[in-house]
């Protein structure tokens, strides 16, 4: 009986001691860390801090005549009702931020949290082979899909800037705005459908280009024929979240992505665990059913909102207007994903098992660094009514503050992919030389994350300020330097330090461009004066 309960004891030990709960715990610490730090910077100064308070000199001493006592008091007071409307003022902006960046921030996290959950499935279920099968197959489909975020980048610049246009009632031109995004959706269902054609018929000769190991094929193949099945809905939906982002709506996209997670996590048991094991193929089934209902869920949304965009042929002129964003962002994408393709080539090289560890350490990057999204979205829907209202003072500011947040969450979230990597690998696959891949690239993970998350906020900038020049001559010059170093990387935490150095350089050039040219802003003659 005694040693019954020994055994019993030790049993829930191990279970406490556990990678799962480890995991669980040390993000939860991480998350109220970070929350905590963000919430600070939010918070409005106290006298405690004279030089971040609203007074840096001493006050004004008392003088005994009535005349002057009179004059120091209403200039002090009226200095005061100043300085507290400024800071009421700066305070509400601040907390519209706030408000803004944490819904926005659940939904762009739950599509890479949808695909660690399709992970941890899969290696769980088929093991290491097929982990190692859903690297090629969710390069084929998720960089296809970044690819073409062109779109809804575009959707955001040329849709915020007719949301802001001068109305009687003074709220959002809606109309303006929905005219703005037809194009856009009209050109994403297209170009889906053509990707959706793609993958049904060329799924093999991609595989084939990339030289995948014909062992994990089958599997590849089935997770890409579901997915690539739906691309051209998750295109159209990409379209439709942006326009909710320029109306300021996060909370209705919020809803609809959250219960399309429920249903492809219950879609991943059933089609991974019982009744169905159906391995990639069920992982990839499930997010399609998610993906369907997500994407007609925003539809109706946006038609009850009467934001709904016509599809139509486009205009000249419209072409014109979505080519002035459309076409440097590709090109600037195409950079960016030809990066990810050379890691993923180099990675290939390295073994079954270095294969499954950086696919298991990328879906960890991608996941992580999303937090930094909201910060970019903040400076795509704020900056460009700034920048056109030739206002370089508040924008500059505008832009300090969403550096400054950059940084706290940088840190937090950066802490919180290095944790994950390390304690919680046990969680996505039962291999320990996966496990031991994962862990060993853990401290460049958190290096990786915390340089994009800034990278990310700045980017949002610069594409505001519509310096894509820029922007396309930096990730070139990046591209061909991590390119080389690609070159001399026999690890997954080397391929990860290339990734490091190529956002870390193009996040520094792109700070002192921004500050070094004013975003860009032509000042006023209010300005001048």
């Amino acid at each position: 009986m005694i040693l019954a309960q020994e055994k019993k004891k030790m049993m829930i030990l191990s279970r406490v001691l556990s990678s799962r709960h480890v995991f669980v715990c040390s993000l939860t610490i991480v998350a109220l860390f970070n929350a905590v730090a963000t919430i600070s910077a939010f918070q409005r100064p106290t006298a405690s801090l004279p030089l971040l308070g609203r007074h840096s000199l001493p006050p004004l001493p008392r003088v005994h005549s009535p005349h002057l006592t009179l004059c120091f008091a209403g200039e002090n007071e009226t200095n005061g009702d100043v300085s507290d409307e400024n800071d009421k003022a700066s305070d509400s902006s601040k907390r519209q931020m706030l408000k803004f960046a944490v819904p926005a921030l659940g939904i762009y996290l739950m599509q890479p949290l949808l695909s660690n959950i399709d992970n941890s499935f899969v290696g769980r279920t088929v093991g290491r082979a097929g982990l190692a099968a859903l690297s090629p197959a969710t390069l084929c489909i998720d960089q296809a899909l970044y690819l073409f975020s062109f779109l809804s980048r575009a959707t955001t610049g040329l849709a915020s800037r007719a949301y802001a246009s001068n109305t009687s009632d003074g709220k959002g031109n809606v109309e303006a705005a929905r005219n703005a995004a037809s194009p856009a959706l009209t050109v994403s269902l297209v170009c889906g459908a053509a990707l959706t054609l793609i993958y049904s018929l060329r799924t093999p000769s991609l595989l084939k280009i990339l030289n995948v190991d014909p062992l994990l094929r089958t599997s590849a193949t089935s997770y890409i024929h579901w997915r690539g099945a739906t691309a051209w809905a998750a295109m159209a939906q990409n379209v439709c979240l942006s326009l909710f982002m320029v109306t300021r709506d996060v909370i209705t996209p919020l809803k609809i992505i959250s219960c399309a997670a429920v249903v492809n996590v219950i879609g991943d048991a059933l089609f991974c665990v019982w009744p169905i094991r159906g391995g990639c193929g069920g992982a990839a089934a499930a997010t399609t059913c998610a993906t369907l209902i997500s994407s007609f869920w925003m539809v109706a949304a946006l038609r009850k909102k009467q934001l709904l965009p016509a599809l139509r042929i486009p205009k000249k002129s419209e072409l014109a207007s979505l080519g002035e964003f459309t076409g440097p962002l590709l090109a600037i994408t195409l950079t960016r994903m030809a990066g990810f393709l050379n890691m993923q080539r180099r990675a290939m090289t390295l073994g079954v098992t270095a294969l499954a560890g950086y696919q298991l350490s990328m879906n960890l990057l991608i996941f992580f660094i999303l937090f930094g999204e909201p910060l970019s979205q903040l400076g795509q829907t704020k900056l460009p009514g700034l920048i056109e209202d030739g206002n370089a003072k508040e924008a500059m500011a505008t832009l300090k503050s969403i550096l400054l947040l950059s940084v706290f969450a940088a840190m937090g979230v950066g802490a919180a992919a290095c944790l994950t990597s390390f304690f919680g690998p046990g969680l996505f696959s039962s291999d320990l030389g996966v496990q031991a891949v994962a862990r060993g690239a853990a401290p460049m993970l958190f290096l990786a994350v915390s340089l994009t998350i800034m990278g990310i906020a700045i980017d949002g900038a610069m594409m505001a300020s519509r310096d894509f020049s820029f922007m396309l001559g930096t990730g070139i010059v990046s591209f061909f330097v991590q390119a080389n170093l690609l070159k001399h990387c026999g690890s997954v935490q080397a391929i990860l330090a290339t990734f490091a150095v190529r956002l870390g350089s193009y996040t520094l050039f792109s700070v002192l461009r921004a500050f070094a040219t004013n975003l860009r802003i032509r000042k006023t003659d209010k300005e001048t004066s």
